[in-house]
Order: structure tokens, then C-alpha cells, then sequence
């Protein structure tokens, strides 16, 4: 009688756990419908006025390209075109598309086109990110990919990796590509230079172009 009682209990509480998890599932998916489908996914803004929280990025220590900068604001790149590039060190496809990110990223980081590495290993795994990136020749910054960037930015039916989000100047995303073939690759450097062509242009020799010149780029 005893036994079935305990049983009985334990019944009911796994189900009053399954019914409380569904509930707070429901509502995080509510919280993140409210942001993410009605709007264009967006970058954070440095004052936090937007609907989208500054997000912290830490950083793997990157010997091509040193720097004392241990993390990353999301909102620090807004204003410029930026892709988000998602991958995972031990993905062979990551590893195919990753130089091709880099050749994007020299080609056309004069003209205001940055990128950020989002690794979706485990911090621990530091020296296989780092691995990654001396084989692909990376210099721009990487980081550790975080819930919130999940959350916000990355497919909701596909987290599949490589993936790749293009965020335009005004901090709005542009497009979303998942996978890596020689297709996509032409997607994506057509979408880069459908937005740095919608830039505005200035005359050589005009105050504009003088001023823009002392303010060029950095690589981020």
C-alpha cells in the first residue's frame, strides 16, 4: 500500500514538473517571439534604448592578431556592416568556409566590413578554437558564442553551423546563411557588396572624402 502510494506520488510530481517546464518553455519562446519575429533581428544599441540587450562576447586570445581586449559589446559594432560567423573548430565544413570568411574580411575591411568569429565550443576547448583560427589565417575577433546570441540572432529551426548572419550599417540584419558550399559563398559576397554599395560615395579632394580619410576603418 505503501509502495503504491510513493508511486502514486511520484506520478504527480513528474507530471506537475513536465506541465511547469512546458509552461516556462511557452514563456520564453513568447519573450523571444515578441523580439525576434515581428522585427528584423538587430544589433544592440551602445544606450540600450533598442529592444535587444547589450550582449558581453569573450574573447579567445588571438596570436596573429594581438590585443589586450578580453570581451566584446555587441553594441560596440553597430553602424557598421558586420557578419556574425558561427562555427564549431572540429566541423569540417566550418573549416572549409573559414578562409574564404578571411579573404571577405581582407578584401573588404577598408570599406567599413568587419567580422565576428562566434565559436560554439566549450571555453575549455580553447586551443582547439585557437588551432582553427591560425589554420584559417584569422585576424579579425572570435569569441565564445553565448545562450543570448543563440537566442536572438541564430535560426530557430536550424542552429546548424557554419552560420552566418549579415547585419547592414543601420545594425539591422541583412541575411542568414547556413552551410557552406560555393553557392553560398557567392550569396554571401553578393550581399556584402549590395551593402557597401548602398554607402554613400564622396569625391576625392571633396572635405568629405578628406575628413573620411582621417577617420578610416580599423580592422576590428
Amino acid at each position: 500500500m505503501i509502495r503504491n502510494d510513493i508511486k502514486s506520488l511520484t506520478l504527480g510530481l513528474m507530471i506537475r514538473a513536465l506541465i511547469l517546464s512546458s509552461v516556462f518553455a511557452l514563456i520564453s519562446f513568447a519573450a523571444v517571439t515578441r523580439l525576434g519575429t515581428s522585427d528584423v533581428p538587430e544589433l544592440p544599441t551602445g544606450d540600450g534604448t533598442g529592444d535587444v540587450p547589450d550582449m558581453f562576447i569573450k574573447l579567445v586570445p588571438n596570436t596573429l592578431a594581438p590585443s589586450n581586449k578580453e570581451e566584446m559589446r555587441l553594441s560596440s559594432l553597430r553602424g557598421r556592416l558586420v557578419l556574425l560567423d558561427m562555427f564549431y573548430s572540429q566541423c569540417p565544413h566550418c573549416e572549409e568556409h573559414a578562409p574564404h570568411v578571411v579573404e571577405f574580411y581582407n578584401q573588404y575591411r577598408q570599406r567599413g566590413f568587419t567580422v565576428l568569429g562566434l565559436a560554439t565550443d566549450r571555453p575549455e576547448k580553447s586551443d582547439d578554437v585557437k588551432k582553427f583560427m591560425n589554420k584559417a589565417k584569422i585576424t579579425y575577433p572570435v569569441g565564445y558564442i553565448t545562450t543570448e546570441v543563440i537566442a536572438y540572432y541564430a535560426d530557430s529551426t536550424n542552429q546548424g553551423v557554419p552560420q552566418m548572419i549579415l547585419f547592414g550599417t543601420d545594425g539591422k540584419m541583412v541575411k542568414r546563411l547556413i552551410g557552406w558550399n560555393a553557392d553560398v559563398g557567392k550569396e554571401l559576397k553578393t550581399a556584402i557588396e549590395s551593402q557597401l554599395a548602398k554607402q554613400p560615395t564622396v569625391k576625392p579632394g571633396s572635405k568629405a572624402s578628406s575628413k573620411s580619410g582621417n577617420n578610416k576603418a580599423k580592422p576590428a
